[in-house]
């Protein structure tokens, strides 16, 4: 047989070394397992800060709902004393109103009128004093005096009641 021609020749001799051909770096396992924790971190902490903000969104919006629940029990109390029974008598006689003592009812159903309707009598109106010369006069020279509390009399010595227009509950004068 012959002989293979052997090279030797001015260059290196290379040499294959065993078992480094077949394994891998771990460098890149190292890489993609650090760059999933930290992608993991960033989620977290969005998350954490996203959750923060809803927080205060919500307690915000809580104490708001407070706010208004305590303005709606004010208004509701406050409704509730405007429309008592001496409430509303009391407003209602400041407009001129005066009860009826004998009403008429509608049937809403039938239509048919219940009773027999009858005006209101007019309250009769409190007298205002009249201011004259000699009443003038007075008030000058007594400044220290207090008011009385009775009406004054007019000239013939009588109070005047002159009749005064009341109002009933449908806004019409009489």
């Amino acid at each position: 047989m012959a002989e293979r021609p052997s090279r030797r020749g001015p260059g290196p001799r290379l040499a294959v070394i065993e078992g480094w051909a077949g394994r891998r770096s771990a460098i890149p396992f190292a890489l993609l397992v650090l760059g999933v924790l930290a992608a993991g971190l960033i989620a977290l902490l969005s998350l954490n800060t996203a959750m923060g903000e809803n927080s205060i969104r919500t307690q915000k919006a809580e104490q708001r709902q407070a706010q208004l629940t305590d303005r709606e029990q004010q208004l509701s109390q406050q409704l509730s004393g405007l429309s008592a029974p001496g409430a509303l008598a009391s407003a209602a006689a400041a407009q001129g109103l005066v009860p009826n003592p004998q009403p008429a009812f509608l049937n809403p159903t039938t239509g048919a009128v219940l009773g027999v309707a009858s005006p209101a009598p007019s309250p009769s109106p409190t007298p205002k004093p009249t201011p004259t010369a000699a009443a003038s006069a007075t008030a000058t020279a007594s400044s220290g005096a207090k008011p009385s509390a009775s009406a004054s009399p007019t000239a013939s010595g009588t109070p005047s009641t002159s009749p005064k227009p009341t109002q009933t509950a449908s806004g019409s004068t009489r």
